[in-house]
């Protein structure tokens, strides 16, 4: 037996596994798979057939881990070349991407992993390059130090060590042992989880083994290729993997990259800035759960498992480059996704209803980035307005312009007096409702614009001379009555006729209203900070409250003679239309509207 040290340095490898290349231990078993997975295939290539490969875990609860592949197995030249010669790469070296293809997933690296887990690693090993190929005992510490021996001939000390070392034919047995601490990373239930995640699309059995007892983890094919596959099998499949029951599947294929796989449906509905957990494999093996650069942002609503052959991992082996490749990929992903929206529409439109109805939000997104998709989508999407919810086809099918109100106070406001008109308004204040009204105007020739002050003044009539000549005076004690308020008055004819006052104001005044309301509630320390805002406004805000003439109130209001007593009833009008528009009290306008309440009352009410 020979001493020989790895060209390492030792901290730098610790470094490179702890802390840039690694994100937890579970991986150990992710490199001994694909070391196992790579051995199988080189022997086949060595052989020049396909061979019937297989890897076995054989477990000893919480202690030891004996990993066995029937791959191409090592000579010592092997040895020394793929398990030595890693550690001189510097770590920069390592993110060259050719290292990267050299190196990373096969022996060396991947086998230096075991020391997260282990503190001496054995591997026995039988290269197939000839038949009387001598078996090799490695041992290797994180010392930096490692020992080679030829088994053959040797009678081993213990029996049960001589079993384990012994190779019937070709292939590599890795022998670990727990180090301190790392004993739940050996047990049966961990590594049959593990070998799940990892390995479930290999396309060679692999056997977990446990006192006596032995069980298959995969199915050994890729169930959406290569032989007939129904809807129901796949999505038995997705629940299978993901714990959950979908609405439905999509498979795709892109040549580029040689990428196939199936995008699993939700059945619940999420939020558009959710990010799905996904099984993405390379060449069989589990990369990553995360869909980055790979499924497109808004497909928020699926689970994607997806198997790539000739993509190009990064050197933790937990995700891709970003190159022409994977972009194609990504759009065969994307065209799928848009394809099966489109037929589920034109086909089957109960079930495109249903998926409407969970996932309506993502749906929004997705129209606004995707023209192709836009004409399908809109006309499914539904709006506020005041002649009830409208479907985007009903807005686009409507012969009169759309107007909206660009927000929730507005269209609060204004919502009475349009529906008692019979005029649309529309309320554009719910997430993406704007950009898809504007879209939808500019797609099919409609007239879209905000709510003027001209087109709500429309819906009002001047009022007739003589009207006008009964109302003067007291068009006149409101105005001085509401001046303190920074309103003015104006008599109209309006609908609907039980509404006795409608109060219309401009941004800027709206503004001013908020910012008072907010200072009555706030700490002296922001006063200055809100007057500040305060002053930045124009001083040409404005206010109107409206009288409608044709109410009976307005009317017997007009017949008051005294501006005190006519004060009371203006006040008090004044104050509900700013609660029925839903705008912000000052604390004055409220005590305002309590005191002369009561006054009425105290006049109303008979001597005790």
């Amino acid at each position: 037996m020979e001493d020989f040290r790895f060209k390492v340095n030792l901290g730098g490898m610790i470094e490179i596994l702890s802390d840039h290349l690694y994100s937890s231990p579970d991986v150990y078993i992710r490199e001994l798979l694909q070391n196992g997975a790579d051995a199988i295939t080189g022997r086949g290539k060595l052989q020049g057939a396909a061979v019937e490969g297989e890897v076995t875990l054989e477990v000893t609860e919480g202690r030891q881990l004996i990993f066995t592949d029937n791959g191409q197995g090592l000579t010592e030249e092997e040895i020394h070349q793929f398990l030595a010669i890693i550690g001189e790469s510097s770590k920069r070296e390592l993110e060259d991407k050719d290292l990267r293809t050299d190196y990373i997933g096969r022996f060396g690296i991947g086998l230096l992993s075991c020391f997260m887990v282990s503190d001496e690693i054995c591997m026995v090993t039988k290269s197939c390059r000839s038949e009387d190929a001598p078996v090799l005992e490695w041992n290797g510490k994180p010392d930096g130090t490692y020992t080679i021996q030829r088994l053959d001939g040797q009678t081993a000390p213990e029996p049960e060590e001589a079993r384990i070392k012994h190779m019937d034919g070709p292939g590599t047995k890795v022998i670990l042992k727990a180090k301190d601490g790392m004993g739940h990373y050996f047990t049966r239930e961990v590594i049959e989880h593990l070998l799940t995640y990892y390995g479930l699309l290999l396309p060679f059995p692999i056997f977990i083994r446990q006192d006596g007892e032995e069980k298959q983890i995969n199915p050994t094919y890729l169930p959406w290729e290569g032989r007939a596959t129904n809807k129901q099998e796949l999505m038995l499949f997705g629940q299978m993997i993901f714990g959950e029951q979908f609405f439905d599947c999509v498979p795709f294929r892109s040549e580029e990259g040689n990428v196939s796989g199936v995008a699993y449906i939700l059945n619940y509905t999420v939020l558009p800035s959710a990010k799905s957990s996904h099984r993405i494999y390379l060449k069989h093996m589990m990369l990553t759960e995360k869909g980055d650069n790979l499924i497109p942002d808004w497909a928020v609503f699926t689970k994607c498992i997806v198997h790539a052959t000739d993509l190009r991992p990064t050197a933790s082996r937990e995700g891709f480059y970003v190159d022409k490749m994977l972009e194609s990929a990504k759009e065969v992903i994307e065209d799928s996704l848009i394809n099966y929206i489109d037929a589920l529409a034109e086909g089957q439109p109960e079930q495109f209803t249903r998926f409407f109805k969970i996932h309506h939000l993502t749906l929004m997104s997705l129209a606004l980035a995707t023209p192709k998709l836009f004409e399908r989508l809109i006309d499914y999407f539904e709006f506020e307005t005041t002649r009830g919810t409208m479907t985007g086809y009903d807005l686009r099918m409507s012969q009169e312009p759309l107007v909206y109100a660009p927000t929730r106070e507005k269209y609060k406001q204004l919502s009475q007096l349009f529906f008692a008109q019979g005029k649309l308004l529309i309320n554009v204040s719910y997430v993406h409702a704007l950009d898809l009204l504007i879209q939808l105007g500019r797609v099919f020739e409609k007239k879209v614009s905000p709510v003027e002050e001209w087109e709500i003044e429309d819906l009002m009539q001047d009022l007739s001379p003589d009207d006008q000549d009964e109302g003067f005076e007291f068009l006149k004690m409101a105005n001085r009555i509401l001046k303190s308020h920074d309103c003015r008055a104006e008599l109209k004819y309006f609908s609907p006729a039980q509404q006795p006052t409608f109060y219309l104001i401009d941004e800027n005044t709206l503004l001013s209203r908020q910012i008072a309301a907010t200072r009555a509630k706030a700490d002296s320390m922001f006063f200055n900070m809100l007057d500040a805002f305060a002053a930045d406004l124009p001083n040409d805000t404005a206010a109107v409250l409206y009288f409608n003439y044709h109410n009976p109130i307005v009317k017997k209001m007009a017949e008051i003679e005294e501006e005190a007593d006519l004060k009371l009833f203006v006040e008090i009008l004044y104050v509900q239309a700013l609660q029925i528009g839903g705008f912000p009290l000052h604390n004055n306008e409220l005590g305002m509207l309590n005191s002369n309440i009561l006054s009425l009352m105290e006049r109303g009410l008979p001597n005790g």
